[in-house]
């Protein structure tokens, strides 16, 4: 290579980043930028297209303080304690989201009346709801329990439900609806 080419590339690569440094300084940015609008707008669309509730307005001061991740430990503590006074487990299998009737190991579970079953998140790639009813449009969705959408969000986190009414309770996934499961209280 000729000290001329080394010239010549030296001069264009001076040339780019002069210009970049120009269009930098000139326009703001480089690249897509995210406000905290957009973000709030996407996530409201999200939970539109997957008829999610809104997110709820945390006005505790205690909860406000707790971090995210740690907000809800305390009730699975309880749950996990009631659950194993005479409760059954129920796993959220991996890969769940596609697995439909098979996304519950056991997907139908006979339990006795006055006791719990837990539900464990076993599932890495996605997160889970356990609601009881048939769907979307079943009128009684979620009457008999929920777990809401912060009870069952990572991996290995737990609900529980202890059943005080004998009858069979159809359940499914807000965030998934094909994945559906039953209870059977006897």
């Amino acid at each position: 290579m000729g000290s001329k080419t080394v010239a010549w590339s030296i001069l264009i690569m001076g040339i780019s980043l002069a210009t970049v440094i120009i269009l930098w300084a000139w326009i703001g940015y480089l690249g897509p930028t995210y406000s905290r609008e957009v973000l709030i707008t996407q996530q409201q669309i999200l939970r539109q297209h997957y008829h999610l509730p809104p997110r709820p307005v945390i006005t505790d001061p205690t909860l406000l303080l707790t971090p995210p991740s740690l907000r809800y430990i305390k009730n699975n503590a309880a749950n996990i304690t009631a659950a194993s006074a005479g409760g059954k487990d129920v796993s959220i299998v991996p890969g769940a989201a596609a697995l439909a009737g098979k996304a519950f190991s056991p997907n139908l579970i006979n339990v006795k009346l006055g006791n719990s079953v837990t539900w464990t998140d076993k599932d890495t790639t996605a997160s889970h709801t356990v609601t009881s009813g048939t769907g979307y449009n079943d009128p009684n969705k979620g009457k008999e329990f929920d777990s809401g959408l912060s009870a069952l969000l990572t991996f290995g986190k737990t609900f529980s439900h202890t059943f005080n009414t004998a009858e069979e309770i159809p359940y499914f996934c807000q965030i998934h609806p094909t994945m559906v499961g039953k209870v059977v209280v006897s």
